[in-house]
């Protein structure tokens, strides 16, 4: 079921990988333009050869990024509870 959303909205969910990945990687500005420009090649190339299984890759990609920024928030959390 979550497929055929991710094959419609693909332009969509691009974009958000885009910005979740600019926002989260602010730390270090040579590995987020690095990862920018990984991920948009990856996602217009699936885009323009009619790849919808890249739009899979895509959503992993997304959960991947938004995971590290939860984790870096639980350690935060963590820390602040061990003082």
């Amino acid at each position: 079921m979550l497929y055929p959303i991710l094959v419609e909205y693909y332009v969509w969910f691009g974009l958000l990988l885009l910005g979740i990945t600019w926002f989260a990687r602010q730390a270090k500005p040579t590995t987020r333009t690095n990862l920018m420009y990984g991920y948009g090649m990856v996602a217009v190339l699936g885009f323009l050869l009619g790849l919808d299984w890249v739009a899979g890759i895509i959503f992993g990609l997304i959960v991947l990024e938004a995971g590290r920024v939860f984790k870096a928030w639980l350690d935060k959390k963590e820390s602040q509870l061990k003082k």
